[in-house]
């Protein structure tokens, strides 16, 4: 079993069509997506990249691999829509246990793949937060796909800049989700957002800190770190392969790209800003349980922080 474990607009659908393009593979997409609660033949067969604008791979649909456990002609088996935002956090916190519905939807998702004689791959955008609960539960080969934050942050601007702002709503969304733990709390009351605004400076604040905390405490649990712009300039993806291969399975993972699109944050508010992620995210890393993942979680910030100060460095000379 494979669970490919992502934030949004991070590659991940990309990661997931190389799999499932290996015929050996059952690879399900978005296991937690709320789209399963009531999705039909039709839709599960009518929804892909190219009905909106999401810069996904050329894939047939997204759903094909559920179809077989819809139930009576509407949603999947054992799938709660809870499961998608509300419940992004384990009862207990990241370090709580997975909840029973949860289990028995994953463990279904795993056994159908089994019996069909091929290796179960489970992809999610909603996972970040119950990464070390799933490892747990679920048995098998946990990766952790990741994209470097500001570029992340400037998807989800194009997303909102199109008149798309679910990205953006999921920020508070999963900051607010049941179960969160205090410190979830504490960065919307410093930081409280005015909108799902990608103009928004306290919202920037959130996205970053959130993802700061929910990759050091995820990366412990995984086997494998898929780094989008390490693939892109990798084109053999040898670490990738290497690991994949231990686990008698070959994907081609050649093609990867890692572009970059832009900023609304007022490029004047950098220093202040840059200064003030810095503080609090060193302050959250602090008390990551494991030094591995208070390690990623310092990489991820110091990336962050670079390309977050070379755009604003451009936008200012070029303004």
């Amino acid at each position: 079993m494979i669970f490919l474990h992502s934030g949004f607009r991070t590659a991940s659908t990309w990661v997931w069509s190389r799999f499932r393009a290996n015929t050996g593979t059952l690879s399900y997409y978005e296991v937690f997506n709320e789209r399963l609660e009531d999705l039909t033949l039709q839709t599960a067969l009518a929804l892909n990249g190219q009905i909106w604008h999401s810069k996904h791979p050329p894939v047939k649909n997204y759903f094909e691999e559920f179809i077989p456990l819809i139930r009576n002609g509407r949603g999947i088996f054992l799938y709660q829509k809870s499961m998608s935002s509300d419940w992004f956090i384990p009862q207990g916190g990241m370090g709580g246990t997975l909840r029973q519905e949860e289990f028995l939807y994953c463990q279904l998702l795993v056994k159908y793949a089994e019996q069909t004689g091929k290796v179960p791959v489970l992809s999610a955008t909603r996972s970040l937060g119950r990464v070390p609960a799933l490892s747990r539960a679920i048995p098998g080969t946990h990766v952790l796909i990741y994209r470097n934050l500001f570029k992340q942050w400037c998807s989800f601007t194009e997303q909102g800049e199109i008149g798309n702002p679910y990205f953006l709503k999921t920020i508070s969304l999963q900051l607010q989700a049941q179960s969160a733990p205090p410190e979830f709390a504490a960065i919307l009351a410093e930081f409280p957002p005015a909108s799902a605004s990608a103009r928004d400076e306290n919202l920037f604040v959130c996205f970053v800190l959130l993802h700061l905390y929910l990759y050091s405490r995820a990366r412990p649990a995984c086997d494998l770190v898929m780094d989008i712009a390490a693939m892109a300039t990798d084109p053999a993806c040898t670490l990738e392969q290497q690991v994949l291969a231990r686990h008698g399975l070959s994907v081609d993972l050649s093609g990867a790209t890692d572009g970059m699109m832009f900023c609304q944050i007022d490029p004047t508010a950098h220093d202040r800003l840059h200064r003030l992620i810095d503080e609090r995210g060193r302050a959250l890393l602090n008390s990551a349980e494991t030094a591995q993942g208070r390690d990623f979680g310092l990489e991820v910030l110091e990336t962050f922080l670079t390309s977050y100060a070379a755009y604003t460095r451009d936008a200012l000379t070029t303004a």
